[in-house]
């Protein structure tokens, strides 16, 4: 049987290349399923409603001492959570997931918030709602589109500004004498007013009887500001809202990519066994005709 050894040994083995998911398969199989992100979810409204109801009807409430319980055992779940949804990703996956870290500061936060001497902190619970946002995968879509988004919004911005202080360089320039247009400050806020159609036929009937051409400067800021300048964060933001479900898809893609190159290097991995097996029944077929002293059967 040396022989049969000896090819096993000759034969090539390959060493199983497949990328690893990270975390613990046990934990991934516990949190990846509707159960899970149903329960979570209820929690999370659970929580949003008791601290609703607690601050609605003040500490006087005859709940009060019960809300707070809850509020520790809510507290416990998410650590919890955390806890578990860090052991089924792993640290580096886990990590490098913007809304993992978006949970651990939220809960953190709740813990800095247990102090009931510090009232200001104590608000802090109500923070926890926020986790709907990463619980809820629209949600969490929206808000990644407005942060896609970001770049656009802050160039419109940054144009809404300057419309604003040229505005408000001119009507204080223009109306200098009138309520709301005596420094850049007033004028600033009297634009904006005007920008969200606020007062905006008193201010024309106040400048009117003293400026013939009020009624221009202000209807020619209100169409650039109000219709034009603004309009643009709607046309920003719903061109990320629209790319938002394509960076989904593209992630999507990349995890079943990285799971058909498992699955292919699982297999390829069986073929070299299966031919390793196909050599030891060969070197052992061979040693038995010699045994035998007859050619071997092919």
């Amino acid at each position: 049987m040396s022989n049969v050894a000896a090819v096993g040994a000759q034969a090539p083995a390959k060493k199983l290349k497949a990328k690893s998911r990270g975390g613990i398969a046990l934990f991934r199989w516990l949190t990846r399923n509707w159960v899970w992100d149903g329960f979570i979810l209820v929690c999370i409204i659970a929580n949003a409603v008791i601290l609703g109801y607690d601050a609605h009807y003040g500490e006087t409430n005859a709940y009060h001492s019960r809300i707070e319980q809850w509020n520790q055992y809510f507290l416990y779940i998410f650590t919890a959570e955390l806890l578990l949804e860090f052991l089924a990703a792993g640290p580096k996956k886990y990590f490098t997931n913007g809304w993992n870290i978006f949970d651990v500061v939220v809960v953190g936060l709740s813990y800095i918030a247990v102090n009931p001497a510090i009232s200001a902190l104590r608000t802090l619970r109500v923070v926890r709602v926020f986790r709907l946002v990463s619980a809820v995968p629209q949600m969490r879509r929206v808000v990644e589109a407005l942060f896609g988004a970001m770049p656009g919004i802050l160039a419109t911005l940054a144009i809404l500004s300057i419309v604003f202080y040229i505005g408000a360089v001119m009507g204080t320039t223009l109306f200098h004498d009138e309520p709301g247009f005596r420094d850049l400050g007033e004028s600033a806020l009297t634009l904006f007013a005007l920008s969200q159609f606020d007062g905006w036929g008193d201010t024309i009937a106040r400048l009117q009887p003293h400026y013939p051409y009020a009624w221009f400067f202000v209807m020619a800021f209100t169409v650039i500001a109000a219709f034009a300048v603004l309009n643009l964060f709607i046309g920003v933001i719903v061109e990320a809202v629209q790319a938002a479900p394509q960076e989904e898809i593209k992630d999507d893609l990349g995890e079943v990519h990285e799971d058909v190159e498992q699955i292919a290097e699982k297999q390829e991995d069986a073929a070299v066994v299966q031919k390793r097996i196909l050599d030891e029944v060969r070197a052992l077929r061979l040693e038995i005709a010699a045994l035998r002293g007859a050619p071997p059967a092919e």
